[in-house]
């Protein structure tokens, strides 16, 4: 059985790959040229890096609000990973273009 740091990591994963390979990446890379600090040059590269960040970043908080409700009001308990599960499902459930775009 996987511990909740282990889930956490594998959900972590599937976020980041998403934010890699998405789809969507030509609609957040217009979206990133106006969002992204001013410290970095706007270059493709650094484009391209903000937009895999944005993407990654709402996956991994869109993919949580599943298992936070889940947790809220169904499983009291705090060390149950029931709600990483459902965590780790909503990542691979939003990631699944992205995963069919890569393999």
């Amino acid at each position: 059985m996987l511990d909740r740091q282990t889930l956490m990591l594998l959900t972590l994963g599937v976020c980041i790959v998403n934010g890699i390979f998405s789809p969507f990446l030509t609609i957040a890379i217009p979206v990133t040229a106006v969002l992204m600090p001013e410290l970095f040059p706007r270059t493709i590269e650094w484009v391209l890096f903000w937009s895999s960040i944005l993407l990654a970043s709402a996956t991994l908080l869109l993919s949580g609000v599943p298992a936070a409700l889940y947790e809220r009001l169904i499983e009291r308990s705090p060390d149950a990973p029931t709600s990483m599960w459902i965590w780790l499902a909503g990542a691979a459930a939003l990631g699944l273009p992205a995963i069919a775009r890569f393999v």
